[in-house]
């Protein structure tokens, strides 16, 4: 199960995976919140014993919502136990995610 922390200390040095909140730059949408994440993983690869080095990320541009739900996702399938949400100006409180 994957906990959700708001500093990064809460995790007391185990996996997470920084979840970054933050305003639309794009003059059109001021008011369009987004997220952003990104995480590497050890995938298994038949033609190297060592694996192969996956990145999953955010797509540019995506509504919060919709990242956070994905962030929470993979985190889970991946065994990553906390999501930290790096939010420093409150654009997405606690109030306004769904639970997992």
């Amino acid at each position: 199960m994957v906990q959700i922390i708001e500093k990064q200390q809460d995790a007391e040095g185990a996996e997470c995976i920084k979840f970054r909140v933050y305003r639309s730059q794009n003059p059109n949408t001021p008011d369009l919140i987004l997220g952003e994440w990104q995480h590497a993983t050890e995938e298994p690869n038949p033609g190297n014993p060592k694996g192969a080095l996956g990145i999953a990320n955010s797509q540019l541009g995506t509504p919060v919502g919709i990242e956070y739900e994905h962030v929470k996702t993979h985190a889970d399938k991946h065994g990553v136990p906390f999501v930290w949400v790096d939010d420093p100006q409150g654009l997405f409180p606690s109030s306004q995610r769904l639970s997992f």
